[in-house]
């Protein structure tokens, strides 16, 4: 399969279990209050900073080999599971004393369950690692999204029953459980290996800076739950959580989605300088032709959606989300340019930037959280853009395209995302017609996405060759030629 056809299933997959999470959100949201999402989310953020020392940075290592062998396999088995069995042994050991110091003792209970995932992930790592190497990016998704709707239809009926928190805390343990049931189904022999202990000098040499960058990455990231939760309290946390809920899919699942396939691609043209830049190029402009507007539509809609959602007592989610959208303009081109350097194998270099970026978010959450859940956010935003900044210094050293050409693609796509957001948004803030949030969100929301595919249209954007392609794809299937 094809980059762009491997793009084109993953988005697609993606962007289905995007849409199964936020119905499943609709019904949870009613079911359980912000203070117990809050717990869910303190407990989740300490496991979550570890999760980059279960994975170990194995799977990008396995990616850039030339064969991937049993041997390989059996190191990269060995390897995260002594990794992740120790950090889940401490965790777990810590329970009383985290709960103690954010002063409720529900928390060592999730955290318990939450530690069943040390000992679920790594023996899928070998399997995706080979799957994504064979750009089957497809099937992964697949079955991505089968674990997850099962684990959502779990979770809903959980919470029904009054587990409360531990119904999301089970959910998650039990999609895990699932993945890993489907891995070894399609391919038994890259899960079940022998462990080998030997010779994982290069993959420690790789993996460590590789680790420690994304552990900065998620202690930086799930810092705000955690300062919130010790001095604001979980409902706090709870609603910082809905907020940064409804921008992570198009933040994180769209734009990692992506950028996991255009690694694959980098990899394999990480030789050829002029190659490189030609594709990452190609990846920014229709990326951010998609996400920039995307993120300025969710702004605009931020009121109407979260309110016809989840209802009056999450309203303070919604200054949330719109100043996490600032970050998410950020975001897209970040992801790419991390792609770039890590297929580069700068490591070291992806380590000092997560540090300098990280160790800005934090400051800025420890200085602005007496702003409350808006202050946490303009953190996040602030941490971006130093990111970004460094990133993209870091990734001209390697991809040598001019300044100009990229300053072209940000003005188009700035240009781009204005014109979609612009009439929402006064809609929506003026709404002078009184509309309930329902058609207020139809009409606002029509809108914007018709200016977004006319202006795509009348620009002649790469992506109106995307998407006349689709669409013609999509007649000839509704409405096969007939033979003649």
């Amino acid at each position: 399969m094809s980059v762009r056809r491997s793009l084109v299933a993953s988005v697609t997959n993606r962007f289905a279990g995007v849409i199964m999470q936020i119905l499943s959100s609709l019904v949870i949201a009613r079911l359980l209050a912000p203070a117990e999402f809050g717990l869910f989310g303190i407990a989740s953020s300490v496991i979550a900073v570890s999760s980059s020392l279960r994975e170990f940075g194995v799977t990008s290592y396995l990616i850039r080999l030339d064969t991937i062998d049993r041997h390989a396999l059996g190191r990269a088995l060995a390897f995260t599971m002594s990794i992740s069995l120790t950090a889940g042994t401490v965790i777990f050991l810590s329970r009383h004393a985290i709960a103690a110091f954010f002063r409720d003792d529900a928390i060592a209970g999730l955290i318990a369950i939450l530690c069943l995932n040390f000992i679920l992930i790594p023996p899928t790592i070998g399997a995706a690692a080979i799957i994504q190497r064979n750009l089957r990016f497809a099937t992964l998704s697949l079955c991505q999204l089968g674990c997850l709707v099962a684990a959502l239809a779990a979770t809903i009926a959980m919470a029904a029953s009054g587990l409360g928190p531990t119904s999301l805390a089970i959910g998650q343990v039990l999609q895990m459980a699932l993945f890993l049931l489907c891995m070894t189904i399609l391919d038994w022999r890259a899960v079940l290996v022998l462990p080998v202990f030997r010779g994982m000098g290069e993959m420690i040499r790789f993996g460590s800076f590789a680790a420690l960058s994304g552990v900065t990455n998620q202690l930086g990231t799930y810092t705000t739950s955690l300062v919130l939760g010790r001095l604001l309290g979980p409902a706090a946390v709870g609603i910082y959580d809905r907020g940064n809920g409804m921008y992570m899919p198009l933040a994180s699942d769209l734009v990692v989605t992506i950028g996991n396939v255009l690694y694959v691609g980098l990899s394999r043209v990480r030789h050829d300088s002029a190659a490189l830049a030609r594709l990452l190029l190609e990846a920014m402009r229709n990326l951010t032709a998609i996400t920039w507007p995307g993120f300025l539509l969710l702004a605009a809609l931020a009121d109407p959606l979260i309110t016809l959602m989840f209802g009056p007592p999450w309203a303070a989610s919604v200054p949330v989300l719109q100043i996490l959208c600032l970050s998410g303009l950020l975001t897209s081109a970040t992801n790419l340019y991390y792609q770039t350097v890590l297929t580069m194998g700068a490591t070291q270099r992806i380590l000092a930037i997560e540090l300098a970026g990280q160790s800005t978010r934090i400051a800025g959450i420890l200085a602005l959280a007496t702003f409350g859940v808006t202050g946490a956010a303009t953190a996040a935003v602030i941490a971006m853009a130093v990111i970004f900044i460094l990133y993209l210094a870091a990734a001209r050293r390697y991809i040598h395209a001019r300044r100009r050409d990229i300053l072209h693609i940000y003005t188009e796509s700035l240009a781009l995302a204005a014109a979609t957001a612009t009439a929402p948004a006064l809609l929506v803030l003026h709404n002078p017609l009184a509309l309930p949030p329902l058609p207020l969100l139809a009409i606002s929301g029509t809108i914007g996405l018709a200016t977004w595919l006319i202006a795509i249209l009348a620009t002649h954007h790469p992506l109106a060759t995307e998407l006349r392609t689709a669409a013609t794809q999509i007649t000839s299937r509704v409405w096969p030629p007939k033979d003649r």
